[in-house]
């Protein structure tokens, strides 16, 4: 990960941390091999998907560029093996680990090294799994709401190579659907976090945030609730860098 802007969220690590979702079961098991034993995490960020592996006790490295975000995870995870590294340097032995797990992240890595790293560090019939948490945005509301225009609607079908901007090997994708419920505050703390709202200057991101919880308080009062559901998909696409099936 060595994008001056993917080592730029450090600063709101906090806010990562109380604001972002966690990832569903369903997607977590099918990204993890069975009876996988040592499992890498890159570019964890501030642990949401490291919380979900500790649930399940496998031998866990994890890899995290931004020491502000790693501090989080070390401290909420005392005893965890953590290493302030990129992607494309993993401190990882040679064939060491059944899978490299990347939660929301590959998309800021340079590509070919990260790819490069991935395979070497893998065990033979190993593989990369990768999860993308994305907003289901079913109404209008909710499109302004999260500061986008709806013409950026995503395809589920996307093939997975090219998601990944790989040239070889072989990919298998998988969608898992759940809900997050969340009130208008939680909704301003999570769009808080996204890359296109936490990068504007200060004074027309607090007006945005500003927007996005008074739409949502209009949400509520509509539906005579406290909070209201954010559909997501998680986007799992596991890599296989051998070419067998992952």
């Amino acid at each position: 990960m060595t994008s001056t802007r993917a080592t730029s969220f450090g600063a709101w690590a906090d806010e990562y941390d109380d604001h972002r979702p966690t990832y569903p079961d369903d997607a977590v098991d099918w990204l993890l091999p069975p009876h996988a034993a040592r499992v890498a995490e890159v570019g964890a960020g501030t642990g949401k998907l490291t919380d979900r592996l500790v649930e399940r006790d496998v031998d866990l490295d994890v890899v995290e560029p931004d020491g502000r975000m790693l501090a989080l995870v070390a401290r909420r995870h005392p005893g965890l093996r953590v290493h302030e590294e990129g992607a494309d340097a993993l401190p990882l032995d040679d064939g060491s680990v059944d899978a490299v797990l990347v939660a929301d992240a590959w998309h800021w890595f340079p590509k070919s090294e990260a790819s490069a790293e991935v395979a070497r560090v893998l065990r033979p019939g190993g593989w990369l799994g990768c999860v993308w948490n994305v907003p289901v945005l079913e109404h209008d509301w909710q499109w302004r709401a999260m500061r986008l225009d709806p013409a950026l609607a995503h395809s589920e079908d996307t093939d997975p190579m090219e998601r990944l901007d790989l040239t070889s090997g072989s990919a298998e994708q998988r969608t898992v659907r759940w809900t997050w419920t969340l009130t208008p505050a939680q909704w301003r703390g999570f769009v808080s976090t996204v890359s296109h709202v936490a990068l504007l200057p200060n004074a027309e991101r607090e007006a945005a945030l500003a927007e996005t919880e008074r739409l949502v308080t209009e949400a509520c009062e509509a539906a005579g609730t406290t909070a209201v559901p954010l559909v997501h998909d998680a986007l799992c696409i596991r890599w296989s860098p051998d070419g067998g099936a992952a």
